[in-house]
């Protein structure tokens, strides 16, 4: 009888939590693109595509609200670019809840294994098992096909408060390409970082040190 009235309870209050949290429970299916993604040609800032609907942690990765406390969320070009071949990436499952700045998933690639922050604070509802089979699909489309994750935030606009918007993250990208220069000189001229667009696999191209010395920095970790 106690083991009903306990199982009963614990009824009870997932129903409730369900009721008061819908969104939280609608796992539609994904898109495979962001909704920005869609709309033509991306700016580029410093020789990197910098799509204004998103906002970005300092630790290149991206945030996009979705609607409906869900915020997308992956790695932005300059990221991409700088890790180069991709071979797996390893994120939390669904149902973990992680804070805005804290490890958000592992990249291994043939340099070494590199950390990057979560740009948001939520619970994990979706994660892209497409990008994650193919990899290479991150470092082609990193705002759209390539996207990592979604979560569910209580308060977005927490977490985007402390993103780089607008004007601020136009002058942190450039900020960002300056310093990558400085870092690879004199390497600079087999990196196609001459004023150009970044190079796809730019992290190919790099001894295995300074590979690991750059994506610390970068992405703060």
């Amino acid at each position: 009888m106690v083991a009903l009235l306990v199982l009963a309870t614990f009824v009870v209050f997932i129903t409730v939590d369900v009721l008061l949290h819908r969104e939280k429970y609608k796992f539609r299916v994904a898109e495979t693109e962001t909704p920005q993604a869609k709309d033509g040609p991306l700016p580029v800032v410093a020789g990197v595509t910098l799509p204004e609907a998103l906002a970005y942690h300092p630790g290149h990765a991206w945030a996009l609200d979705a609607g409906n406390g869900r915020i997308r969320i992956g790695l932005d070009e300059f990221a991409a670019s700088l890790l180069g071949s991709i071979e797996k990436v390893e994120v939390p499952q669904r149902g973990r809840w992680f804070r805005q700045g804290e490890k958000g998933w592992s990249v291994i690639t043939p340099q070494g294994e590199a950390t990057m922050l979560a740009p948001a604070e939520g619970e994990i509802v979706a994660v892209n098992d497409k990008a994650l089979a193919d990899p290479a699909v991150i470092t082609k489309d990193p705002y759209g096909a390539g996207w990592l994750l979604e979560i569910f935030s209580p308060d977005t606009q927490v977490s985007f408060r402390n993103l780089l918007t607008g004007a601020l993250a136009k002058r942190w990208m450039e900020q960002s390409m300056m310093e990558l220069r400085q870092a690879l000189a004199p390497m600079a001229t087999m990196t196609a970082l001459d004023g150009g667009r970044i190079s796809p696999q730019l992290g190919t191209e790099l001894p295995q040190e300074k590979w690991r010395e750059v994506t610390r920095h970068f992405f703060r970790s």
